[in-house]
């Protein structure tokens, strides 16, 4: 039963912290969104400045619907944890209610026993009226611990009557609390709707606009396949560089490995019409020696064997794949690292939200329209600082119409693309750390300011998302 009563303690413990920590981070979550939701008001007031309608206001207020929710979501859970927790005082008051009246109900049994002995005649009586000294003893015994309990019983419904009335007290608390969180949530939603309604009207004036809208599609189109180009270009650039690189490096490997296995010089051969004295031969060959010794002594054309060329080994060129990197020590150790950020890499801009997310999806008012995005766009405030997510060298710097300027940093065999930028600080080149400024945000001609994100392993694309912090 000990042990029993210990594990219920700690069980209650645990819970007590699991509560806290629900509420703490729920707390969190709260004052995220309100700050995600406070920027992004920011964002869509900027947006505005120019034009009433965009893309760019659309991307906004669909983000801004998504954070609602989110806040609505967490002021839910805010609510059933109140109520659970003002449920659960409530038991706890019911069950301190019964306790208080067993106690009431026990300590007037108390007292009326104590009235039967109240007076000092009495209490001497029932002394005196021991049988033996044992008797005696134990009476004596029961009237000072009867006196003591009696005592203790009062203590104990005093403490019991205040946990009752903290409990209550807690009870209204909580669900004070619980409608608080209740009138928040209905404004959110009034909020909700009203962000919905605005979504709705821009939606249905981008359609009208469906030619207009075609025609910038197209031109952005023609800017991705440029940049796509770029990178590719400048990736497969790299990858010849290092080939070559590996290639002189495996052929010198290889022939430093057929010098220290070349076999020995045969010994040198008799040449045509010389005279050479032999030892006198043993064995197998003196026949032969013999013949030979005679032919050169009359003077006779000694003619030599024709040997087998032996084959000069070549050194062979060594297979590459056309789609790899290869990298030197410095490179591999900097790869190495830059992989284990996965799910762990800084934001390229201080602030902002994914507006236009990585692959094919559908354009988000052009009916029966796929988009394909090789990156991710985020949007963000005009002129925002744009930093490298890690170490690198800058591969290139160049400006394409239609998305501004752009920068592509090599970190090994992985490289990080930066687009629609409106200046740049780096240069071709140029070695740069985490978090290092490399120019900042432009913003085109709608108000909408973002920037185009990519990551590549060689020659594919990743998705920057699954790399970038949550």
């Amino acid at each position: 039963m000990r042990y029993i009563g210990l594990i219920i303690s700690l069980f209650c413990v645990f819970s007590a912290w699991g509560q806290v920590d629900k509420k703490a981070q729920l707390e969190q979550q709260k004052k995220d969104n309100l700050a995600k939701i406070k920027e992004l008001n920011s964002i869509i007031s900027r947006t505005s400045k120019k034009k009433n309608v965009s893309i760019g206001k659309l991307n906004v207020l669909k983000e801004q619907i998504v954070v609602q929710k989110k806040q609505i979501n967490v002021l839910n859970e805010n609510q059933a944890m109140l109520a659970a927790e003002a449920t659960k005082l409530t038991r706890e008051s019911d069950v301190l209610a019964a306790k208080l009246e067993r106690l009431k109900k026990n300590y007037a049994l108390m007292l009326y026993e104590a009235h039967k002995v109240s007076t000092v005649s009495n209490k001497i009586s029932f002394l005196l009226l021991s049988q033996d000294l044992g008797e005696f003893t134990r009476r004596f015994d029961y009237l000072r611990h009867f006196t003591s309990n009696r005592k203790q019983q009062a203590h104990k419904i005093f403490e019991t009557r205040q946990d009752l009335m903290t409990k209550k007290q807690q009870v209204v608390f909580k669900k004070n609390e619980e409608k608080k969180v209740l009138v928040e949530k209905e404004k959110e939603k009034a909020t909700l709707e009203v962000l919905k309604t605005k979504e709705t009207k821009v939606v249905t004036v981008l359609t009208q606009q469906e030619k207009k809208l075609r025609t910038e599609l197209e031109r952005k189109k023609l800017a991705i396949r440029k940049l796509d180009n770029l990178i590719a270009g400048i990736v497969q650039r790299e990858i010849q560089k290092s080939m070559e690189r590996e290639r002189k490096l495996r052929m010198a490997a290889q022939a430093r490995k057929l010098e220290v296995n070349k076999p020995a010089l045969p010994k040198p051969k008799l040449e045509e019409g010389m005279v050479k004295k032999y030892e006198k031969p043993t064995g197998a060959e003196s026949k032969e020696e013999a013949k030979l010794e005679a032919r050169v002594e009359k003077k006779e054309v000694v003619k030599p064997k024709k040997e087998v060329a032996t084959p000069v080994a070549k050194v062979e060129e060594p297979a590459l794949n056309s789609n790899t990197y290869y990298m030197n020590a410095d490179e591999a150790k900097l790869a190495s690292s830059f992989a284990a950020l996965r799910g762990r890499m800084p934001f390229p801009v201080p602030s902002g939200f994914i507006s236009d997310h990585f692959g094919v999806h559908k354009h988000p008012v052009l009916k029966g329209v796929m988009v394909n995005n090789n990156g991710i766009d985020i949007q963000t405030s005009a002129g925002s600082p744009v930093h490298t997510v890690y170490d690198g060298v800058v591969a290139t710097v160049q400006n394409i119409p239609g998305i501004n300027m752009v920068v592509a940093i090599q970190h090994g065999e992985y490289f990080t693309v930066y687009s629609k930028l409106a200046n740049v600080s780096v240069s071709t080149g140029q070695k740069i750390k985490t978090g290092q400024r490399i120019g900042s945000v432009a913003s085109d001609e709608d108000g909408t300011s973002e920037i185009n994100f990519q990551v590549w392993k060689n020659t594919v694309h990743q998705n920057p998302e699954s790399w970038l912090r949550r």
